[in-house]
């Protein structure tokens, strides 16, 4: 399996080299020190000012297999009897009375804040980074911050990690790599603080930015929920066939457990007829509960719902609550008004005004079969076309039609295995594609290839 994967990243270096310009400049050029943003990898703390093992609240320490079966078990008597009379009240109440307790210490206020005192360390991490020249990894400064926060809150001790890396390193310029989520931080960053981005900032790299949004969150926020067969046993087929290929634990688990329960439904002869319709009785009372107890009141996962989901989510989830949960909009509104819905333009901006923008994007791997998009190019979470910035791609297991590639004017950015157009995207001689890997993986081969871009 290993030489498998290794064959996939040496094909998608080909690709790279051979479909896009490449930005690797044979002269010299100053080292600037890394800020790398992560997504939901920094801990959490019951007590942000007693930041120990004991007080650890994220990962949440669940046997996520174990929470599958406990919310459905209780749940198959309220379940029949919705069959049955039509009415789904009781088995929502037992899902939900099951499943936001497991998110209590975590879970944010109506205002999107954490009133309880939870939250990453209070100082930040940069005192305990040493002062270098040079040589400068990844990880090294790389920023810590409460993830469930509106980027709009967090972008201001961005900038300030910066100002101190800046200082603690002696160079006038940084290199930003936002993973996922981290690209919203950075994008609230130079939004809110355009000119001292441009100062400041030498190069950012996107890596499977969410900042425009995914379409598998927009579909859920905004109760958008369904299962299709075609969809399902593409899902059941590959997940079954390369368990290997998912590396992080917690994913695998997850994935795991889900494969269980959709094998269990089809085997039980439980058409996906029966699971729309179920859907339909019980989303509009379920969904925003659910949400609302759980990473729905993270302003941050809103961030990754996008502007073609955002309306319709925000009536779905706080209709009758707009007045309870004013703050909280307010906070997401800031962001898709001032942030998202400029964002392509605030982008090509910074690129004009100096600054090297550089966009990482996986592909060909099944997504969730539950929402009207699942037949697209993913990386089983993030949707291609969002995360390039607007590339054509093929359906998952197809490739581009004949009739589309003969209309081109130029194939320099069509994809080896005539999945992907990169010519549609933002920037697309700067944009590389990584194939066969999913989300969460960040295998050393990657970091290398992210050097290789920014040197």
């Amino acid at each position: 399996m290993k030489l498998r994967k290794a064959l996939a990243l040496v094909l998608s270096l080909l690709m790279v080299f051979s479909v896009f310009v490449p930005a690797v400049s044979a002269a010299e050029e100053e080292e600037y020190p890394i800020i790398y943003i992560p997504g939901t990898r920094n801990p959490l703390y019951a007590d942000k000012n007693n930041p120990s093992q004991d007080n650890r609240i994220w990962k949440i320490g669940v046997d996520v297999g174990a929470v599958v079966k406990e919310a459905l078990a209780p749940c198959l008597k309220e379940l029949a009897l919705g069959v049955v009379s039509d009415d789904y009240t009781a088995y929502c109440d037992e899902l939900a009375n099951t499943v936001v307790p497991l998110f209590e210490k975590i879970v944010l206020d109506k205002n999107g804040e954490a009133s309880n005192g939870s939250g990453v360390e209070k100082e930040s991490a940069s005192r305990y980074y040493a002062a270098k020249s040079g040589n400068y990894g990844l990880w090294d400064y790389h920023f810590v911050y409460d993830w469930r926060l509106s980027p709009m809150d967090v972008c201001h001790q961005l900038k300030n990690h910066i100002d101190r890396v800046k200082t603690l390193t002696g160079k006038d310029k940084v290199v930003l790599i936002g993973r996922c989520m981290g690209a919203n931080m950075i994008s609230a960053y130079f939004t809110e603080y355009y000119d001292h981005a441009v100062e400041s900032v030498d190069t950012i790299v996107m890596y499977e930015p969410s900042n425009l949004g995914l379409d598998i969150l927009g579909a859920i926020w905004s109760g958008q929920v369904s299962l299709d067969d075609e969809q399902l046993d593409l899902f059941l087929d590959y997940y079954l066939s390369h368990e290997d290929l998912i590396e992080d634990p917690a994913t695998a688990e997850l994935i795991s457990a889900l494969v269980g329960v959709l094998q269990e439904i089809k085997m039980l002869g439980i058409g996906t007829g029966l699971v729309n319709k179920l859907l339909e009785n019980v989303g509009d009372n379920l969904i925003p509960r659910l949400l609302l107890g759980t990473f729905g009141s993270f302003p941050s996962f809103w961030s990754m719902v996008g502007k073609e989901y955002y309306e319709d989510a925000r009536k779905f989830v706080f209709s009758g609550k707009e007045e309870e949960y004013e703050g909280f909009i307010a906070k997401t509104d800031d962001w898709y008004y001032n942030v998202m819905e400029k964002l392509p333009e605030t982008m090509k901006k910074l690129e004009n005004d100096g600054v090297s923008i550089g966009v990482l994007v996986k592909y060909n791997i099944p997504s969730y079969p539950f929402y009207e998009n699942a037949s697209q190019q993913t990386d089983m979470v993030s949707d291609v076309y969002h995360v390039s910035y607007y590339a054509t791609s093929a359906p998952y297991g197809e490739t581009l039609s004949e009739e589309y590639i003969n209309g081109l004017k130029d194939t320099k950015y069509l994809s080896p295995d005539k999945m992907i157009d990169a010519s549609t995207c933002l920037f697309p001689d700067k944009t590389w594609f990584i194939k066969d890997i999913s989300h969460d993986p960040f295998p050393p081969s990657i970091d290398k290839l992210i050097k290789e871009f920014i040197s």
